[in-house]
């Protein structure tokens, strides 16, 4: 979002959550519970591993997001300089694009989707009634 006070005034957030159903991303990973149960932690990421092998697989279909930025370089006594970089991305928590996973959207309330990224957003986020709503999900003893 260009401006983080954007957000606030959403009817509805976009939360990023992903409800996986496991044995089905495995699957579509081509592995199962079993394959991740048996490959020891020292297998390594080699080229004979298993995981590895499907997740490189994986990464082969996934979309790549190209991102364009300009990022200052300070130099000091009000020295600075703009150099354009090119990112690329394979964003995980976004399969949609894959014919073999199942993916879906779901519309929640912002105070559902709502996600605090600094503690200075905690007065807010009780203020605004946030905090009372997820206190009301809760079954406190």
């Amino acid at each position: 979002m260009p401006r983080e006070e954007a957000e606030f005034g959403l009817s509805f957030y976009n939360s990023n959550t992903c409800w996986i159903d496991l044995d089905k991303i495995l699957a579509a990973f081509g592995l199962t519970r079993e394959d991740i149960l048996s490959s020891p932690l020292h297998d390594g990421v080699g080229e004979g591993n298993k995981i590895a092998s499907a997740i490189r697989a994986m990464a082969s279909k996934m979309p790549t997001y190209i991102t364009l930025k300009e990022v200052k370089k300070r130099w000091g006594q009000g020295q600075e300089d703009v150099f354009p970089v090119t990112q690329f991305e394979k964003l995980w928590v976004d399969m949609t694009a894959l014919p073999e996973v199942d993916s879906r959207f779901v519309v929640v309330p912002r105070l559902r989707g709502q996600q605090l990224k600094d503690q200075a957003q905690l007065d807010g986020w009780l203020r605004d009634g946030s905090a009372a709503y997820v206190e009301s999900l809760c079954d406190w003893q």
